[in-house]
């Protein structure tokens, strides 16, 4: 059984917290290509963007595990050009998938009442000339607990649920249990391995800080509360329009 994780801090966390014999079965991909491998291998498990479960209304999801949030910390950080009043363009850039670009649309449009033009960015970053969503590790080159702000809290705010963020999917709902059954107490675990888990990756001591702090707004496993919240997330790009209809989860 082979994981598909994305890379970025909390999907390293997840990993770092499996038993030895699954490690070796890891493989790191773009967010945006996760769901696309699931589909081509019965025998493999992702951790995906929750927002691909649209598109691939086929796979399974995991009813315990995954990532979300609820607070400061986030794979996703919005920064904003300083004194403006109004803006259209909104660049998207790093390791971007559906979740951003819908997401954001429906963000702006109803907390700050702008219709933004997304635009996927690679050119050289201009924080004084444009406004920034800024997806998993890049943001650790730009200091995102004091410059940057939440995007899953904003999303987290929106729904009044957490932000379910990345769900564990498989075409094949045996690997799942497999792996469910293979990471009880999940949450717990990682709590206590947290500073472990944090030495082993290149990050600020800010980040490192901010994150022992305020790992209690972070859940890998998900409950009833995660569940509803991530159909509450699903709903809105159906009442803005965006799709025809209301997905039901292959929960397992």
């Amino acid at each position: 059984m082979k994981l598909i994780i994305p890379q970025n801090i909390y999907s390293a966390i997840f990993a770092m917290s499996l038993p030895d014999e699954l490690k070796k079965n890891i493989e790191v991909k773009p967010s945006s290509v996760i769901c696309n491998e699931l589909e081509k291998d019965s025998n493999v498990i992702g951790l995906m963007p929750s927002m691909d479960i649209y598109k691939h209304k086929d796979l399974f999801v995991s009813s315990k595990l995954g990532i979300s949030f609820d607070g400061v910390l986030s794979n996703t950080y919005i920064y904003f050009e300083p004194e403006q009043l109004s803006f259209n363009d909104l660049f998207l850039r790093g390791d971007v998938s559906t979740n951003e670009i819908i997401l954001s649309k429906i963000l702006f449009t109803e907390k700050y009442a702008q219709d933004v033009n997304i635009v996927l960015d690679t050119s050289p970053v201009d924080f004084d000339n444009r406004n920034y969503i800024v997806v998993g590790n890049e943001n650790l080159d730009f200091n995102p607990i004091d410059k940057g702000m939440s995007f899953a809290d904003q999303i987290a705010s929106l729904i009044e649920y957490p932000y379910v963020n990345f769900v564990i999917a498989s075409k094949n709902q045996g690997n799942i249990i497999e792996l469910e059954h293979t990471l009880t107490s999940l949450d717990k675990k990682i709590e206590d391995n947290i500073e472990k888990y944090l030495s082993n990756i290149d990050i600020s001591d800010n980040l490192y800080d901010s994150i022992v702090a305020e790992l209690n707004s972070v859940y890998f496993e998900i409950t009833e509360n995660e569940k509803e919240a991530l159909y509450e997330l699903i709903k809105l790009p159906f009442y803005k329009g965006i799709f025809e209809e209301i997905i039901d989860v292959k929960f397992v």
